[in-house]
């Protein structure tokens, strides 16, 4: 945290603050996993490289690891960004945890065994219309993973929804989603670190999660509509209608 909202270099333009502080806390983490599983694969954002995901990993376990989801809000001194690891055997997610670490929230899910934030029990809203929802999505850096958000979220402005939230945390939209904070939550591509432990939280919470043409998800899936399960079906239509189901092709 003593680097939380650091000044980036003007001269810089790959915002050089940011990658050492995500270095370094995955560094921590793999040494910690490392240590105690010693076996087990590790996939981490920071050194996984721009074209190496959980689809290339092999069976067994994985540890599929976020440092810092929403560096850009940790170096703009935002505080909205967190810890993202989920756990995965043989491509199932088996566990997951998010830590915010400026409000002190730890989400937490293994399959079959619920969701909890702080010990307590969490789960998803029940509203049960669109009308009703507060919707969240994503500004990704990357044309063509924005566009089709912002479509989406233009045919989702109100009335059509409560309100649109962007939040700059994959992990925090699936976290609030689960203890029902936020009602449903998309985004035209997301890699799996982004992910993985937000999808189980959802799921464990009563949630439901698919790609945005509403096929189950898996560790492959880029696209995610992420819903308390009762407004799924609506929110999968505006999306199709606004092409919001994967990048934009050139």
């Amino acid at each position: 945290m003593a680097m939380f909202g650091g000044k980036v270099p003007e001269n810089d333009p790959d915002l050089k603050l940011r990658t050492a502080v995500d270095q370094q806390c995955e560094e921590k983490i793999r040494g910690i996993v490392e240590m105690h599983f010693p076996s087990h694969t590790f996939l981490g954002e920071e050194t996984a490289g721009p074209d190496l995901d959980a689809t290339l990993a092999s069976g067994g376990w994985l540890w599929i690891v976020d440092p810092i989801d929403g560096t850009t809000n940790f170096a703009a001194g935002q505080p909205m960004s967190a810890v993202s690891i989920g756990v995965a055997f043989d491509g199932k997610l088996q566990a997951g945890v998010i830590y915010e670490p400026f409000r002190d929230e730890l989400f937490a899910a293994a399959r079959g065994a619920g969701a909890t934030l702080n010990g307590a029990s969490i789960s998803v809203s029940k509203t049960d219309t669109l009308s009703k929802a507060v919707v969240a999505s994503g500004a990704p850096p990357n044309p063509r993973s924005a566009a089709p958000c912002f479509r989406a979220m233009t045919l989702l402005a109100p009335p059509k929804t409560r309100t649109i939230r962007i939040l700059g945390s994959a992990a925090i939209n699936f976290a609030w989603l689960a203890c029902g904070r936020l009602d449903a939550w998309f985004e035209a591509d997301l890699n799996s670190w982004d992910s993985a432990a937000g999808v189980l939280l959802v799921e464990e919470a009563g949630g439901a999660v698919t790609d945005c043409l509403g096929t189950p998800f898996a560790l492959t899936t880029r696209p995610i509509c992420a819903t308390n399960g009762r407004i799924h079906a609506e929110l999968l239509e505006v999306l199709a209608v606004s092409r919001c189901t994967g990048l934009d092709v050139d």
